[in-house]
C-alpha cells in the first residue's frame, strides 16, 4: 500500500492556499455589505441653455406625500426647482412656461434676471407673511389719514416658483418630463426635468 509523504514544504503550500481563499471570501463579503449599505441613489438635474440664459439643476421637487409609485398623482400640482443664470449683459425675464404633462404651468415671485445674476426657483411657494402682533390684517385703513401716515406697500414675494398644475398623468421617480420655459429676450428653452431626490431616509418594506 502506497503512502503519501507530506513534507514541511507541502504543509506550507496548503496553509498558504487556505489563507488566500479565506481572505478572498472575506473581501467579497465585505464588498457586498459595504456596497449595499452605502449605496445612495443620486439624481442630477437637467442643465441646458438658450443664448445667455442657462438653466441649472432643473428637477421636479420630490413630493412629501408620495403614494405608491406616483410622486404626484394625476390632477395634482408639482413644483419645480432650478437655478436660472443670466450670463449676458442685458436683463431678461421669464414670461411663461408650459408642459405636455400639465394643464398649465404657473409662475410667481421674481421673474426678472438681471445681467450677470441668477434667480433660484424654489420647490414650493413661500408662506404669506403674518400680520404684526396686535394688528388686524383684515382691518380697513382710516378714511382720514394723518399727515404722518405713509402708504403701505405689499412686500414682494421672495424667490421664484414654477408649478405644474393639473397634471395629466402621474409623475413618477426615474422619469424625465418636458417643460418649456419662455424668456422675453432669449426665447424658448426646453428642459427635460427628472424627479429630484428626497433627503428622508428610505425605509424598506418588511419581507412577508
Amino acid at each position: 500500500m502506497s503512502r503519501t509523504v507530506r513534507t514541511p514544504r507541502t504543509y506550507t503550500a496548503l496553509f498558504a492556499g487556505a489563507l488566500v481563499g479565506a481572505l478572498a471570501l472575506t473581501g467579497c463579503g465585505a464588498g457586498q455589505i459595504a456596497g449595499t449599505a452605502e449605496q445612495v441613489a443620486a439624481v442630477s438635474g437637467a442643465n441646458t441653455s438658450v443664448g445667455p440664459i442657462a438653466v441649472r439643476d432643473a428637477v421636479i421637487a420630490f413630493g412629501d406625500q408620495a403614494q405608491g409609485g406616483a410622486v404626484y398623482p394625476r390632477g395634482a400640482s408639482a413644483p419645480m426647482s432650478m437655478t436660472i443664470v443670466n450670463e449676458g449683459t442685458e436683463a431678461d425675464r421669464l414670461v411663461s412656461a408650459s408642459s405636455p404633462w400639465a394643464s398649465s404651468v404657473t409662475i410667481s415671485g421674481v421673474t426678472e434676471i438681471p445681467a450677470g445674476r441668477s434667480i433660484v426657483v424654489q420647490g414650493e411657494a413661500p408662506e404669506a407673511p403674518e400680520a404684526p402682533e396686535g394688528e388686524d390684517a383684515s382691518a380697513t385703513p382710516s378714511a382720514t389719514p394723518t399727515a404722518e401716515a405713509a402708504p403701505v406697500q405689499a412686500a414682494p414675494a421672495e424667490g421664484t416658483q414654477i408649478v405644474l398644475t393639473g397634471l395629466l398623468d402621474d409623475i413618477r421617480a426615474g422619469v424625465s418630463y418636458d417643460v418649456v420655459l419662455v424668456f422675453e429676450r432669449a426665447g424658448e428653452v426646453r428642459v427635460q426635468a427628472p424627479v429630484g431626490g428626497t433627503e428622508e431616509p428610505r425605509e424598506d418594506e418588511p419581507a412577508e
